[in-house]
């Protein structure tokens, strides 16, 4: 081999070696490039946003900033290492191993999806759409005027039943209720007063005494229950139907409602789409 051979070797190799050394060091430099208006910086292909910048530069406590180009370089260098820290996290498979990670994901796109939906208020026609089709939820509840016979066992329980069991059958039967109430014991509380509302007969004498005095025709009782040391019936004096109110009373109730649905239905055509496009595999129940 001859020496000008050998000397274009390494010359060719010294070449090399500095081309591979300037591109390991030109590797972490980040480069100023000409992008597209309202983008910051590109990291690996995916853009950030300028305006995420300005506004966390300008969220900013002022005490910490040394200078404006100062802040945003700060703001603008973490938002980098936070995008490489997440494609990062992608490609190692933490979206679809971590729980932490898949959580934050889900909420991050049903958050994305409210925001879409929320993005345009909600027009007049609209509330009043929702107003009509719901309004029994937005009407006051029903009021009652009701009377509790209760009748204490100190000794039998199944004495005071029978004694009330007489008492209703009378009152059903066509007594006075002036009369059969005679016969009755002091509650051990304090009764309701009158225009008591379904939670109140619930709190009072429990849910089920309460469904049914809901669905009582005046002057009729409901069945005889265990109450305390002893049982009890209601008896149905009067009853004040729930009166539902103008839309214009309870309009921003309604708009912040009938903007809720919107969002929950854009999330339910969403989910719908993406259920059509994907393909979704079930394992076959054992037996």
């Amino acid at each position: 081999m001859s020496d000008g051979f050998r000397r274009a070797c390494l010359a060719v190799a010294v070449v090399i070696g500095c081309a591979y050394s300037a591109f390991q060091i030109l590797h972490d430099v980040r480069v100023p490039v000409q992008l597209l208006p309202g983008v910051a910086a590109r990291v690996n292909g995916h853009p950030i946003d300028a305006d995420s910048v300005n506004r966390t530069v300008a969220g900013m406590d002022a005490r910490m900033r040394r200078s404006e180009t100062a802040a945003r370089h700060d703001v603008l260098s973490r938002m980098i290492d936070e995008e490489l820290l997440v494609q990062h996290a992608l490609d190692s498979g933490a979206a679809q191993t971590n729980p932490e990670v898949r959580a934050a994901l889900v909420r991050s796109a049903i958050t994305r999806v409210n925001s879409e939906a929320a993005a345009e208020p909600v027009s007049e026609r609209e509330v009043s759409g929702y107003f009509e089709a719901h309004k029994e939820a937005y009407a006051a509840p029903a009021s009652f005027d009701v009377t509790a016979l209760y009748f204490e066992a100190p000794a039998s329980h199944a004495d005071a039943a029978s004694r009330a069991a007489a008492a209703r059958a009378a009152i059903e039967s066509g007594t006075p209720f002036e009369q059969v109430a005679n016969s009755a014991d002091p509650l051990p509380f304090a009764a309701p007063g009158a225009h008591v509302s379904p939670r109140t007969l619930a709190n009072y004498f429990g849910p089920g005494i309460a469904e049914a005095v809901d669905h009582l025709a005046v002057g009729h009782t409901t069945e005889v229950t265990p109450l305390g040391n002893g049982v009890v019936f209601i008896y149905l004096n009067n009853k004040t139907p729930g009166e539902t109110p103008s839309l214009a009373s309870v309009r921003e109730l309604v708009a912040a409602d009938a903007l809720r649905d919107r969002q929950e239905r854009a999330l339910e055509a969403l989910l719908a789409s993406l259920r059509q496009t994907a393909h979704v595999e079930l394992a076959t129940a054992s037996r």
